[in-house]
């Protein structure tokens, strides 16, 4: 079955008989007079998808392409606890759907892997009248976490799967056990678990792999069982490298390659900040220990040598912020953080849908550009926003099948990243390009606030678990 018949029949059977079903089942809709479970939901996924700061006017407007008039007021009054869990359910089975490419992307590094995943959530800060539905982080704050697995030879995205913004990245809901035989695992420090590295390390024709930055706090040994003394291992010119054999874990004692980089000053300036930043947030100070190795890149897998060389570690590293990237295009893009109310329910809705609607978006990225490993999932993106109106339309005109194969043709051309030589893209590095010199890059203005870009992997160095003292600085405690 090609990828545009699956997309289609997905979306017009959840988005047309299944979400009238659902929209009687949870009371939302209760006699249809003014619009069924079908008619609200495209409404609001399409309208938002096309313009994400659609207010109740645009709103109403977007379900006159449906033969269905109702007034703004009206249509706001119909956003209630009911109207959310009818959009939960539409959103649970979007995700339930496991869409992938038709072939891999062909990238050769990519390829010595059954599978590559990377893992991440983001936060997003709810009104505290819904603490009790999601509960944030401090008594009486609303927050919830938005949880995403994303295979990137395929494509195939597991989630937006939502949990607490209380709840660890630990507690993943996607579980660990899955992960296929040969597959590579990408998180930041939040997935960092010994006792799962080692699970996946145990059975050698089961093994499964992973490729991480140290957290401060785990053992590093030698050979011989002895904690390792990070003076005597850490390279000192800015630029040089080291690897060396190590066991980590204090009763795993799981065999893994540890690669040593020094960095420049400004790079690690840069990170204390953040560092710094990190502890002010959380309350507490910064840790000693963690703030002396901001000068060095510390990284640890499983991943055997002849899998995988210092340089190609580098580059995969770097694969694991396309993920920060793809939160950042659903909330620039999407404003899937963003609302034109204060009301709770509807402020709920608005999530339900936007997320949704982020799904749908997805599939067709992936059926129309994933072969090109030189995609822009922006530039995508903003073709299925301006075809969201006529993708509505197709579906009760029962021509979706064709509609989507426009809009993928369209993604055909100019939905390309250019190729650069001072600072190569990650599908570039992927490709075999050398890696560009060490440099502090500058600051990067984004929607809501001026953030520091991460370097070269995410945040995921600046997470530490553990507090150390200075007296203990060259020993793994």
């Amino acid at each position: 079955m090609s990828s545009v018949t699956q997309i289609s029949e997905q979306v017009s059977s959840i988005l047309g008989d299944r979400a009238c079903q659902w929209a009687r089942e949870t009371g939302f809709i209760k006699r249809e007079r003014a619009f069924n479970g079908a008619d609200f939901a495209q409404s609001v996924l399409f309208g938002w998808l096309q313009s994400p700061q659609l207010t109740t006017d645009g709103l109403s407007q977007v379900l006159g392409r449906r033969q269905v008039h109702i007034s703004a007021a009206g249509l706001s009054q119909r956003f209630t606890k009911e109207a959310a869990t009818f959009l939960e359910r539409i959103l649970q089975a979007l995700t339930a759907v496991q869409m992938r490419a038709e072939a891999d992307v062909d990238v050769a590094l990519l390829n010595r892997f059954s599978a590559v995943f990377l893992e991440d959530t983001s936060s997003l800060a709810l009104p505290a009248s819904l603490a009790s539905l999601w509960g944030g982080c401090g008594a009486g704050t609303s927050s919830v976490k938005v949880a995403v697995r994303w295979e990137v030879r395929s494509g195939q995205l597991q989630g937006p799967s939502l949990m607490p913004g209380r709840r660890n990245d630990q507690n993943s809901p996607f579980g660990f056990e899955q992960l296929p035989v040969g597959s590579l695992f990408l998180g930041d420090l939040g997935y960092y678990h010994v006792g799962r590295f080692a699970a996946w390390h145990a059975t050698p024709k089961q093994r499964r792999y992973f490729l991480s930055r140290y957290r401060c706090g785990t053992w590093l040994l030698d050979r011989r069982g002895q904690p390792l003394e990070w003076e005597q291992i850490l390279p000192q010119a800015v630029g040089e490298r080291k690897e060396r054999f190590a066991l980590l874990g204090k009763e795993q004692h799981l065999p893994v390659r540890l690669l040593l980089e020094r960095v420049p000053q400004e790079v690690a300036a840069q990170r204390r900040e953040r560092v710094r930043q990190m502890a002010q947030d959380h309350g507490r100070e910064p840790d000693a220990l963690t703030l002396w190795l901001c000068d060095w890149t510390v990284v640890v897998t499983n991943v055997p040598r002849r899998l995988l060389t210092f340089d190609e570690a580098l580059v995969l590293l770097r694969l694991r912020w396309q993920i920060e990237r793809l939160f950042r295009l659903w909330k620039q893009e999407g404003l899937i953080d963003e609302w034109n109310s204060k009301k709770p329910w509807r402020v709920l809705c608005e999530l339900y849908a936007k997320l949704a609607a982020m799904v749908i978006q997805h599939w067709l990225i992936v059926a129309g550009t994933w072969q090109d490993p030189h995609r822009s999932l922006v530039k995508a993106a903003q073709v299925v926003q301006r075809e969201a109106g006529s993708l509505m339309a197709a579906i009760g005109e029962q021509r979706l099948p064709v509609v989507i194969e426009r809009t993928l043709e369209c993604m055909q051309s100019g939905c390309r990243i250019q190729k650069r030589k001072a600072q190569p893209s990650t599908a570039q590095l992927l490709e075999g390009a050398p890696l560009p010199p060490k440099r502090c890059p500058p600051k990067t203005q984004y929607r809501h606030a001026a953030l520091l870009h991460r370097w070269p992997a995410g945040k995921g160095w600046a997470y530490q678990g553990y507090q150390h003292s200075r007296g203990h600085q060259p020993l793994l405690t």
